[in-house]
């Protein structure tokens, strides 16, 4: 999860503002840092390998949380990180379409026109094929543009199969401005 400009910038929040999210089902940052117990066994269960560990030099507040950064590896939502956790910091989740689309909340993918190649004429699709929920989470329309639904969960699939650099579409968890375009409620 991704925590906003207006979310209490501490040092620990800024961090995340990196392109680093939360694993699914973790909440807000606060309280999952409050209940994880740093144990690891998020990482050692992932199936895509998205999770890693921020370093003893994050401080002792992030020291050896879990996180994920999409443009590296997004999850697949297997869900199995969250079965593995011992205190509930990530809530079990089941791994069919519903429960994850009811339960995963790792913020909502962006687009930028700008450097979308179907939105400069070219058709591309990849984020819709990466998604592992078309139509739900991402449509495309006319000549592939993607359009990003609100049933998106955030899991970064779509940022880590861009084709462009920087990537086109990308994940945030607060809206990122007027530059990025995405579902607005």
């Amino acid at each position: 999860m991704i925590v906003g400009a207006g979310a209490g910038c501490s040092a620990d929040a800024t961090e995340l503002e990196t392109g680093r999210l939360l694993p699914p089902t973790a909440g807000d940052l606060d309280t999952f840092l409050s209940s994880c117990i740093r144990c690891f066994r998020c990482g050692e269960v992932c199936t895509a390998g998205c999770i890693e560990f921020h370093p003893f030099w994050a401080g002792p507040r992030l020291a050896g949380s879990p996180y994920l950064v999409p443009r590296v590896a997004g999850c697949n939502t297997c869900m199995r990180c969250t079965s593995v956790c011992p205190t509930d910091a990530l809530t079990a989740t089941e791994s069919d379409e519903k429960s994850v689309l009811a339960a995963v909340d790792m913020g909502l993918a962006w687009v930028d026109e700008g450097l979308c190649l179907s939105h400069q004429g070219r058709v591309c699709g990849v984020c819709h094929d990466a998604c592992p929920y078309p139509g739900a989470a991402i449509q495309l329309e006319g000549s592939a543009k993607p359009v990003v639904q609100k049933d998106c969960v955030g899991c970064g699939r779509c940022e880590e199969r861009c084709p462009q650099v920087p990537a086109a579409i990308r994940v945030f968890r607060a809206d990122p401005g007027p530059r990025w375009k995405g579902f607005r409620s």
